[in-house]
């Protein structure tokens, strides 16, 4: 079996372009022995070699993790909106039964025992005002019409009749002599407080 180095040389001939150098020597990929290193150690060693393979592995296996942790993280999205939208839908059919059942029971209010209820109102008010509001009535009426014939029979009130009745025999006595006055001339003044008013 040929030597590694030599391997390396025949399959690389033209290494130019690859530039890479190892950081302990500058033998980079040419195969040679590290200088001054016992039993001809080459640029990577197993150890080297193996923790890069290792490191490869445990970003592959990374980045695996990071895969399936985001599919568990979209999966878990959709569990979460498939959820809502389940508990929406059954609040929209709960309320839709709640309306349903809402005017059921007002219709059924409305055709059976809300017309007894209005009409037991109607005739509690009906009696109510054919009883004491009507009894109560009369008497704020009855109370009206006795104040009203005692301020009528007091004598500021026959005082201020009187007054009003000889202004309007005054006015029509005026009227009367002024006709009069045109035919016949004027007369002598009539007293309106020596006649029965």
């Amino acid at each position: 079996m040929a030597p590694l180095g030599k391997i390396g040389r025949d399959y690389f001939q033209n290494t130019s372009w690859l530039n890479v150098s190892d950081p302990i020597s500058s033998s980079g990929f040419s195969g040679a022995p590290l200088s001054g290193s016992k039993g001809g150690r080459m640029a990577f060693d197993p150890l080297t070699l193996g923790l890069g393979a290792a490191g490869i592995g445990a970003s592959l296996f990374g980045a695996i993790g990071a895969n399936q942790t985001r599919a568990n993280i979209s999966q878990a999205q959709l569990a979460a909106a498939a959820d809502q939208l389940k508990w929406q839908t059954m609040l929209a059919r709960d309320t839709a039964k709640g309306q349903m059942g809402s005017e059921i029971a007002s219709r059924v209010a409305q055709g059976t025992w809300m017309p007894d209820i209005e009409f037991g109102r109607q005739k509690e008010a009906a009696m109510f005002a054919a009883g004491p509001l009507a009894e109560r009535q009369l008497a704020l009426e009855t109370e009206a019409k006795r104040r009203e014939f005692g301020l009528a029979g007091s004598a500021e009130a026959r005082e201020l009749r009187q007054r009003e009745n000889r202004d309007a025999l005054k006015r029509a006595l005026a009227e009367r002599e002024a006709g009069m006055a045109g035919m016949f001339g004027r007369r002598a003044p009539v007293d309106v407080g020596t006649l029965f008013v």
